[in-house]
């Protein structure tokens, strides 16, 4: 099995999350963009293993608007 691609997924999904806070996504109250920007930049660097959070993909979807 390959854990490879499910870790890129997530480290993309951060990523685009990440962008959206540095352009001023309008989801987001302002106050949040640096806090969370600094959240999702340490998760996308994952845990120990290289395993990315569940919870920071789903804070990610939901800065994105995905479901």
């Amino acid at each position: 099995m390959n854990d490879a691609a499910p870790a890129a997924r997530g480290d993309a999904l951060l990523q685009q999350a990440i962008a959206s806070l540095r352009h001023g996504n309008p989801l987001v109250d302002p106050a949040l963009y640096e806090p969370l920007t600094e959240l999702l930049e340490d998760a996308a660097q994952g845990d120990d293993e290289g395993v990315i959070s569940p919870y920071a993909e789903a804070v990610a979807a939901a800065l994105l608007g995905s479901p």
